[in-house]
Protein backbone atom coordinates (compact mmCIF):
# COMPACT_ATOMS: atom_id res chain seq x y z
CA UNK A 1 0.00 0.00 0.00
CA UNK A 2 1.50 3.51 -1.10
CA UNK A 3 1.09 6.40 1.64
CA UNK A 4 0.18 9.60 0.64
CA UNK A 5 1.54 12.37 2.97
CA UNK A 6 2.54 16.53 1.99
CA UNK A 7 5.72 17.70 3.17
CA UNK A 8 5.54 21.65 3.49
CA UNK A 9 8.57 23.83 3.24
CA UNK A 10 9.06 26.68 5.84
CA UNK A 11 11.79 28.79 5.44
CA UNK A 12 12.91 30.22 9.08
CA UNK A 13 14.46 33.06 7.77
CA UNK A 14 14.27 35.59 4.93
CA UNK A 15 17.42 35.52 2.37
CA UNK A 16 19.46 38.53 2.65
CA UNK A 17 20.27 40.87 -0.56
CA UNK A 18 24.11 41.98 -1.56
CA UNK A 19 24.14 45.65 -2.96
CA UNK A 20 26.32 48.62 -2.74
CA UNK A 21 26.57 50.13 0.83
CA UNK A 22 27.31 53.83 0.45
CA UNK A 23 29.01 53.97 4.01
CA UNK A 24 31.12 50.59 3.62
CA UNK A 25 32.10 51.66 -0.06
CA UNK A 26 31.39 48.59 -1.59
CA UNK A 27 29.01 45.60 -2.03
CA UNK A 28 27.81 43.95 1.43
CA UNK A 29 25.02 42.11 2.76
CA UNK A 30 21.61 43.62 3.62
CA UNK A 31 19.12 42.03 6.08
CA UNK A 32 15.31 42.46 5.53
CA UNK A 33 14.15 44.19 8.87
CA UNK A 34 10.76 43.07 7.76
CA UNK A 35 9.66 46.91 7.87
CA UNK A 36 7.70 49.31 5.77
CA UNK A 37 8.06 52.75 4.99
CA UNK A 38 4.81 54.56 4.30
CA UNK A 39 5.14 57.91 3.07
CA UNK A 40 1.27 59.07 2.05
CA UNK A 41 -0.82 62.07 1.73
CA UNK A 42 -4.52 61.95 0.06
CA UNK A 43 -3.39 62.31 -3.32
CA UNK A 44 -0.44 59.59 -3.36
CA UNK A 45 1.86 56.96 -1.88
CA UNK A 46 5.08 55.66 -1.78
CA UNK A 47 6.10 52.53 0.13
CA UNK A 48 8.89 50.93 0.50
CA UNK A 49 10.44 47.67 2.35
CA UNK A 50 13.39 48.38 4.57
CA UNK A 51 16.71 46.74 4.40
CA UNK A 52 19.61 47.34 6.77
CA UNK A 53 23.64 46.78 5.96
CA UNK A 54 24.74 43.66 8.12
CA UNK A 55 28.18 45.67 9.10
CA UNK A 56 27.34 49.48 9.70
CA UNK A 57 22.98 49.50 9.27
CA UNK A 58 23.23 51.80 6.35
CA UNK A 59 19.26 51.61 5.37
CA UNK A 60 18.40 50.44 2.08
CA UNK A 61 14.51 50.85 0.60
CA UNK A 62 13.18 48.47 -1.52
CA UNK A 63 10.81 50.12 -3.78
CA UNK A 64 7.49 48.86 -3.77
CA UNK A 65 4.64 51.42 -4.53
CA UNK A 66 5.29 55.10 -6.30
CA UNK A 67 2.93 57.73 -6.90
CA UNK A 68 -0.48 55.49 -6.48
CA UNK A 69 -3.58 57.14 -5.09
CA UNK A 70 -4.03 55.87 -1.48
CA UNK A 71 -7.40 55.17 -2.43
CA UNK A 72 -6.58 52.67 -5.50
CA UNK A 73 -5.00 50.83 -2.75
CA UNK A 74 -6.89 47.63 -1.03
CA UNK A 75 -7.85 48.85 2.49
CA UNK A 76 -6.44 45.74 4.36
CA UNK A 77 -3.12 45.89 2.23
CA UNK A 78 -2.46 49.62 3.28
CA UNK A 79 -3.44 48.27 6.91
CA UNK A 80 -0.92 45.47 6.41
CA UNK A 81 1.99 47.88 4.62
CA UNK A 82 1.49 50.80 7.85
CA UNK A 83 1.20 47.62 10.60
CA UNK A 84 4.41 46.13 9.58
CA UNK A 85 2.75 42.40 8.51
CA UNK A 86 5.64 39.98 8.37
CA UNK A 87 4.03 37.71 6.07
CA UNK A 88 3.46 40.71 3.49
CA UNK A 89 7.16 41.19 4.22
CA UNK A 90 8.35 38.13 3.77
CA UNK A 91 6.31 37.98 0.62
CA UNK A 92 8.15 40.74 -1.13
CA UNK A 93 11.47 39.54 0.39
CA UNK A 94 11.74 36.09 -1.25
CA UNK A 95 10.04 37.92 -4.49
CA UNK A 96 13.02 37.44 -7.10
CA UNK A 97 11.71 39.14 -9.98
CA UNK A 98 11.34 42.35 -7.81
CA UNK A 99 14.71 42.24 -6.23
CA UNK A 100 16.26 41.86 -9.03
CA UNK A 101 14.26 44.94 -10.99
CA UNK A 102 16.27 46.71 -7.82
CA UNK A 103 19.94 45.68 -9.49
CA UNK A 104 19.95 43.28 -6.04
CA UNK A 105 21.90 39.85 -6.16
CA UNK A 106 19.61 37.68 -3.98
CA UNK A 107 22.10 35.35 -1.12
CA UNK A 108 19.99 32.81 -0.21
CA UNK A 109 23.31 30.62 1.70
CA UNK A 110 22.00 31.61 5.00
CA UNK A 111 18.05 30.83 4.64
CA UNK A 112 16.82 28.04 7.44
CA UNK A 113 14.12 25.67 6.30
CA UNK A 114 11.50 23.44 8.48
CA UNK A 115 9.87 21.19 6.67
CA UNK A 116 6.24 20.03 8.26
CA UNK A 117 4.84 16.23 7.51
CA UNK A 118 7.64 14.38 8.14
CA UNK A 119 7.28 12.63 11.41
CA UNK A 120 7.17 9.45 10.54
CA UNK A 121 8.12 8.23 6.95
CA UNK A 122 6.89 4.60 5.64
CA UNK A 123 7.78 2.98 2.27
CA UNK A 124 6.36 2.93 -0.51
CA UNK A 125 5.75 6.66 -0.46
CA UNK A 126 4.30 9.52 -2.29
CA UNK A 127 4.91 12.91 -1.61
CA UNK A 128 3.20 16.27 -2.19
CA UNK A 129 5.51 18.96 -1.64
CA UNK A 130 4.93 22.23 -1.07
CA UNK A 131 6.66 25.31 -1.08
CA UNK A 132 5.45 29.14 -1.37
CA UNK A 133 8.95 30.27 -1.33
CA UNK A 134 11.70 30.08 -3.90
CA UNK A 135 15.16 29.67 -2.05
CA UNK A 136 17.63 27.97 -4.27
CA UNK A 137 16.85 24.80 -2.26
CA UNK A 138 17.75 21.58 -3.86
CA UNK A 139 15.53 18.48 -3.93
CA UNK A 140 18.13 16.42 -3.65
CA UNK A 141 19.49 17.95 -0.52
CA UNK A 142 16.33 18.20 0.83
CA UNK A 143 15.65 14.33 0.25
CA UNK A 144 18.86 13.92 2.03
CA UNK A 145 18.38 15.87 4.82
CA UNK A 146 14.89 14.22 5.08
CA UNK A 147 15.67 10.95 4.63
CA UNK A 148 18.63 11.24 6.73
CA UNK A 149 20.79 9.67 4.01
CA UNK A 150 24.10 10.61 2.15
CA UNK A 151 23.66 13.18 -1.20
CA UNK A 152 25.43 9.92 -2.71
CA UNK A 153 22.61 7.42 -1.49
CA UNK A 154 19.88 10.21 -2.83
CA UNK A 155 21.96 9.41 -6.16
CA UNK A 156 21.82 5.76 -6.00
CA UNK A 157 17.84 5.62 -5.67
CA UNK A 158 17.34 8.18 -8.08
CA UNK A 159 19.61 5.89 -10.26
CA UNK A 160 18.10 3.18 -9.34
CA UNK A 161 14.37 4.46 -10.45
CA UNK A 162 13.38 3.92 -6.42
CA UNK A 163 12.46 7.99 -6.43
CA UNK A 164 10.32 9.85 -9.37
CA UNK A 165 8.91 13.12 -9.69
CA UNK A 166 6.23 14.15 -11.12
CA UNK A 167 6.24 16.20 -13.23
CA UNK A 168 9.77 14.31 -14.00
CA UNK A 169 13.09 16.43 -13.29
CA UNK A 170 16.54 15.84 -13.14
CA UNK A 171 16.75 15.42 -8.73
CA UNK A 172 20.42 15.61 -8.42
CA UNK A 173 20.44 19.20 -9.68
CA UNK A 174 16.04 20.50 -9.37
CA UNK A 175 15.93 23.44 -6.91
CA UNK A 176 12.40 23.61 -5.45
CA UNK A 177 10.23 26.62 -7.00
CA UNK A 178 6.65 24.65 -7.58
CA UNK A 179 4.32 22.31 -5.90
CA UNK A 180 5.03 18.94 -7.34
CA UNK A 181 4.92 15.40 -6.64
CA UNK A 182 7.27 12.40 -5.76
CA UNK A 183 7.25 8.88 -4.98
CA UNK A 184 9.63 7.05 -3.12
CA UNK A 185 9.91 3.08 -3.21
CA UNK A 186 13.00 1.92 -1.53
CA UNK A 187 12.06 -1.97 -1.28
CA UNK A 188 14.80 -2.92 -4.09
CA UNK A 189 17.56 -1.06 -2.08
CA UNK A 190 17.02 -1.22 1.74
CA UNK A 191 20.21 -1.43 2.59
CA UNK A 192 20.48 2.09 2.09
CA UNK A 193 18.57 3.08 5.27
CA UNK A 194 20.04 2.52 8.87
Amino acid sequence: MIIDTTWRIIPQNLPCVIRHCSKCNRKMSFYCSQKFRVNSNQLRADIWLIYKCSKCDTTWKLTLIRGVKPADLPIDLFEKFTNNDTDLAKKYAFDRQLLKQNDCEIDYSGVDYHVEGVDSIIFPLRVSIESLYFFDLKLSTLLANILDISVSSVRKLVDGGMITTTPPCNIMKYRIRADFNLSIDTHKHPCIFP
